[in-house]
Formats: C-alpha cells, structure tokens, sequence
C-alpha cells in the first residue's frame, strides 16, 4: 500500500492539480461574473448545482438577472463585471433547440412583443 501511495498521487499530478487551482481562485477573483456564469453554464441541466452555485454568486455580491426572452442566451452570460444574465437553458424543460430558435429570431430584429411571437 506504501509503494502504492507514492505512485497514486505523484509530484507531477500534484503540481499540475496545484497550477489548475491557483489558476481557477485568479480567475474568481479577478473575473468573478465571466468565472461564475461559465460555472453556471457547466451544469446548466443540474437544478441542484445552479442552486448551489447561485448561492455561490450571492455571496460574491453578484446580481442575476432573471431569464428574459428578449436578451438571454443558451447559457449563462456576464453582462457587466457584476451581473449576470441566467440563461435560458437552465429552464426545466427548454431545450437547447428552442433557445436557439429564440435567439435566431431575435437576431433577425424580433423580439417577444413583436407579430412574429404571436403567431
């Protein structure tokens, strides 16, 4: 088991672990809203990690905005560097389809109180 345990963990995984670490508390800090909404993004189908991690960004002094059709994407997006915007994917039920759907629309010059939402 002794053997074992130097080879397990080596220097090198320890080292490279420790880099990955330091790099990810930087970025948290110095870019809290980009680091949180690409966190929020990396689990957008798990409802219990979007809480925990909604949690997270309260406690960073974050605002989030709520989903609107007219301005959210996909995913989770920095809107400014202490705001973020939730993103549509992270709805019960919505798929990735339809938020691209939306998005597409809207990037042609609809938005949701326009006539080609109330067809």
């Amino acid at each position: 088991m002794e053997k074992f345990a130097g080879y397990g963990f080596n220097k090198s995984h320890a080292a490279a672990y420790a880099l990955v670490s330091y790099q990810t508390a930087w970025l948290k800090r110095h870019y809290p809203a980009e680091f949180m909404a690409a966190t929020l993004s990396s689990d957008l189908d798990n409802t219990d990690k979007v809480v925990g991690f909604l949690d997270e960004v309260r406690n960073l002094g974050l605002t989030v905005l709520p989903p609107k059709v007219n301005q959210s994407a996909f995913m989770f997006a920095a809107v400014t560097p202490d705001t973020i915007q939730y993103g549509l994917g992270a709805i019960k039920g919505v798929g990735q389809g339809a938020c691209e759907a939306v998005v597409d629309e809207r990037l042609k010059g609809g938005d949701s109180t326009g006539a080609r939402w109330k067809r």
